[in-house]
């Protein structure tokens, strides 16, 4: 792993910690990390007095950028059961209500989550986490099916097929056609996602059946459909990380 000089600049009685990355170049460069890290692309030679004044030409733009990571931060979703947490459903942020029961059951209610677990597994978050991603994947093969049945309807005359659906953990697509098989596979996560961006992804994976490249045909026939695919598809990624592939 590459090894970055760190250091810390004080703005606007805030501390700015940022890091550097020596390269053979001649100009200077700055870019926030997947992390949320400021990081500074310089030369060999350049001093630390050089690169601090760079980052007081840019402290707008920097200050901006943070508050973009905090709020990205903050929305993050929770990765454990407990109440409070974050989770999304929908596009849409929930808190979990964590409780015990006769019976395993999840409802959504006003802006809460409400997982009902088995009061001897109350504890169990493997098997919270599994209750959890079965219902996820119920709730996403019901909205799932109502789209595919929708717009399989109104491309009739394209001579789509009705296909095969399963909801897949995926970790880097939302969906995944497979024309030899009839088959389209969704990720688990989408039903996370507005709706808008699940009706995109159903359409998007439909229209692979009639053209199976990603040209300038295949993005004409998804735009019958759905005209304003480019808005929902940079939405959906910009949101919720992933690309359609």
């Amino acid at each position: 792993m590459e090894e970055l000089e760190e250091n810390w600049i004080m703005i606007n009685d805030k501390i700015i910690y940022y890091y550097i990355k020596r390269k053979k170049i001649k100009n200077m460069y700055m870019r926030f990390t997947n992390e949320g890290k400021l990081l500074i692309i310089a030369s060999n030679k350049c001093t630390i007095d050089k690169i601090e004044k760079f980052i007081k030409q840019k402290e707008e733009w920097i200050f901006k950028q943070i508050v973009f990571y905090e709020q990205i931060s903050k929305d993050k979703e929770s990765s454990s059961f407990i109440d409070n947490s974050c989770l999304y459903f929908l596009g849409e942020q929930y808190k979990v209500k964590l409780i015990s029961g006769n019976k395993n059951e999840i409802d959504v209610e006003s802006k809460n989550i409400i997982i009902t677990i088995k009061e001897k597994f109350i504890t169990d978050e493997k098997y919270i986490k599994k209750v959890y991603e079965n219902w996820l994947k119920e709730e996403c093969l019901k909205i799932v099916e109502a789209y595919v049945e929708y717009y399989i309807k109104k491309m009739n005359k394209y001579k789509i097929p009705l296909p095969e659906i399963e909801i897949k953990k995926f970790k880097a697509r939302w969906g995944c056609c497979i024309p030899k098989k009839g088959k389209i596979e969704f990720a688990m996560n989408l039903i996370k996602t507005p709706r808008e961006c699940i009706e995109y992804v159903v359409v998007h994976e439909l229209s692979h059946f009639k053209y199976i490249y990603h040209d300038k045909k295949f993005y004409d026939f998804v735009s019958l459909f759905i005209p304003d695919w480019k808005k929902r598809r940079d939405s959906l990624n910009k949101q919720f990380g992933r690309i359609i592939v």
